[in-house]
């Protein structure tokens, strides 16, 4: 791998074919006489190359990679769950570093590595779970769930975050309360180098380390073990909510929730979710798939499909977190999907017949990371918002499709209610019933936003944007926006929203999670949350343009109009369409993202 440039020696050159030829050997003496043969070596290799990483031996990143995850797999099927979570950690670290090293010289993370972290974030954190240590599994998390989006998060006014008073102050707080809780585990009997408290004297000593990197200034951002929980611990002070990883595994799943230092209560804890294997996850979201998908238009078979899927979510996720944790009903919770959990309606889902996004202030992010950024910056009121409403109701230059009818009539009706006059990039009735044929754009050109307007979206606090969206699934970042030009979401990403900003994506289907690398959610709303946004709105599945649609979007503006948090807004939004009959497959899919 031609990713590291310190100068190499014949010697240890060598030495590292003889580890890679080792790690082979290993892995195929596993298949023949078992697990329990080979497991000890494993973690003497892993333990090998994590120390010649140590000593600045850069090569040695790609082979820790590959040793950690042979390790934490023999460990497992073994049931050595404490050697299995430090195999983990292990691997987090390397694949940072990697990650990192790419990062720096602008290639993209190495496809051959990708499947190893797939499997990696679909195991390891209930593994983490086994082991008594919900904290490895919050930072093997934020380590591996958002890779694609990571240096473009942190790149963004990471000094302004982190220089704050208010930042500062909290960071300290969090790190005293670690040091009094490593204080009070050094007083406690020494235990084994495989016992449960070690490896959670480990995940205190790492996010430790962060903290004091962070606060010293030694480092721009913690890189001990990866991209660490300590921003999600941070952004649990920022925003007052409950943080919440909810983690589908390869036969049952975990709950995993982190509280701030000031609540009082116990930093990390974890629960088994042992319906939300991964295979019920992608079986439930197939079958939304399949019949919103399939052009069914009859809204009574499009409820009973999403209907299904919201008793499974309720039955998996939400009935097991809220017994385990009553005191999340009424409060202040952010959800992080982690891998393809992502993909169930997890905002909107009904518990005893109430959504549980009006029981409580619910958001969904994708990393602590993001919600920490996203927690930071303070919105505009009403009185000084800069609203942008933009309509496009053409898809594919009306060459690939039929328009949306309702997306020009909602724009107008939201524009309204904002008092600003809306953006119609194109009309397909302008006039309405003059005779004049629907304006239609020229030819395609490169992929674009109109001219003038990237700088007005840039600028705007409030942006409601309908229209049609495409998901690539196989390369979410190739997802592309209809405005006016198809316009992909990489093109986008380099840019910069105004700080706080809401954004309503009022689109077909764009916020949904790819197939193809499925542990990292580089969908929609996770781009536009690392330009800057504080929150997004939109749809995870394809929604009818239909009046009951646009009815959703004028209750959601309603809300907001009247300064309501965008969080409360989406949930009162739902609730109110809720209430009608053969409405779920319209509101079920809406989601908040960020704080």
């Amino acid at each position: 791998m031609a990713l590291f440039g310190r100068a190499r020696t014949k010697k240890r050159e060598r030495e590292r074919e003889a580890v890679h030829r080792a790690l082979l050997d290993l892995r195929q003496r596993g298949r023949q006489q078992g697990a329990d043969a080979v497991v000890a070596e494993s973690w003497q290799l892993m333990s090998h190359c994590f120390a010649e990483l140590g000593r600045g031996d850069e090569e040695y990143a790609p082979l820790l990679v590959e040793t950690a995850r042979t390790s934490f797999g023999l460990h497992a099927l073994c049931g050595q769950w404490f050697p299995a979570t430090c195999s983990a950690l292990n691997f987090c670290t390397a694949v940072a570093f990697v990650e990192s090293r790419c990062t720096s010289l602008a290639l993209p993370f190495p496809e051959d590595l990708l499947p190893g972290v797939q499997v990696m974030l679909d195991t390891s954190l209930d593994v983490a779970h086994r082991a008594g240590i919900p904290l490895a599994a919050c930072i093997i998390a934020e380590a591996l769930a958002t890779m694609q989006l990571g240096a473009r998060t942190r790149a963004r006014e990471m000094s302004a975050v982190l220089g704050g008073e208010d930042a500062l102050r909290r960071l300290q707080a969090i790190r005293r309360s670690q040091q009094e809780t490593i204080a009070r585990e050094s007083r406690e009997p020494a235990v084994s180098v495989d016992g449960v408290a070690a490896l959670r004297s480990q995940a205190d000593a790492m996010l430790l380390q962060d903290l004091t990197d962070v606060i010293d200034g030694s480092q721009r951002w913690p890189l001990h073990a990866g991209a660490t929980v300590a921003p999600a611990v941070l952004a649990a002070s920022l925003t007052g909510r409950s943080v919440v990883y909810v983690v589908p595994g390869a036969g049952a799943g975990t709950a995993v929730r982190l509280e701030a230092t000031e609540t009082g209560r116990t930093l990390c804890e974890s629960i088994a979710l042992p319906l939300l294997g991964l295979d019920a996850v992608r079986v439930q979201a197939k079958r939304v798939r399949d019949v919103l998908n399939s052009g069914e238009r009859r809204p009574r078979l499009r409820d009973l499909a999403a209907r299904s899927v919201f008793e499974a979510v309720a039955a998996s996720v939400w009935r097991p977190v809220l017994d385990a944790w009553p005191d999340l009903e009424g409060g202040r919770v952010a959800i992080i999907p982690v891998g393809e959990s992502a993909l169930l309606p997890l905002f909107t889902t009904p518990v005893d017949g109430v959504p549980v996004c009006a029981r409580t202030d619910l958001t969904v992010v994708p990393s602590g990371r993001a919600l920490m950024f996203a927690g930071t910056w303070p919105r505009s009121t009403r009185t000084r918002r800069k609203t942008l409403v933009v309509a496009d109701p053409w898809y594919h230059d009306g060459a690939g499709g039929v328009p949306i009818k309702m997306a020009v009539s909602e724009a107008r009706e939201v524009a309204a209610l904002h008092g600003v006059d809306p953006v119609i990039l194109r009309d397909p009735d302008p006039g309405a019933g003059t005779g004049q044929a629907p304006q239609r754009a020229a030819d395609p050109l490169p992929a674009a936003v109109p001219g003038g307007l990237v700088a007005r979206i840039a600028d705007a606090d409030l942006i409601h944007l309908a229209g049609h969206g495409i998901l690539d699934l196989e390369a979410p970042l190739n997802s592309t926006l209809l405005l006016g030009r198809p316009t992909p979401l990489s093109a986008l990403l380099p840019r910069d929203l105004r700080r706080g900003a809401t954004v309503v994506l009022s689109a077909r289907h764009l916020a949904g999670l790819g197939t193809a690398r499925s542990a990292e959610q580089a969908d929609l709303p996770a781009s536009v949350l690392a330009m800057g946004a504080s929150s997004v709105i939109a749809a995870l599945w394809p929604v009818p343009d239909v009046d009951k649609t646009k009815l959703l979007m004028t209750h959601l503006h309603e809300e907001l109009q009247r300064n309501t948090p965008p969080s409360v807004a989406a949930g009162r939004a739902v609730a109110r369409l809720a209430q009608e009959r053969n409405t779920a497959h319209i509101w079920g899919p809406l989601t908040h993202f960020g704080a």
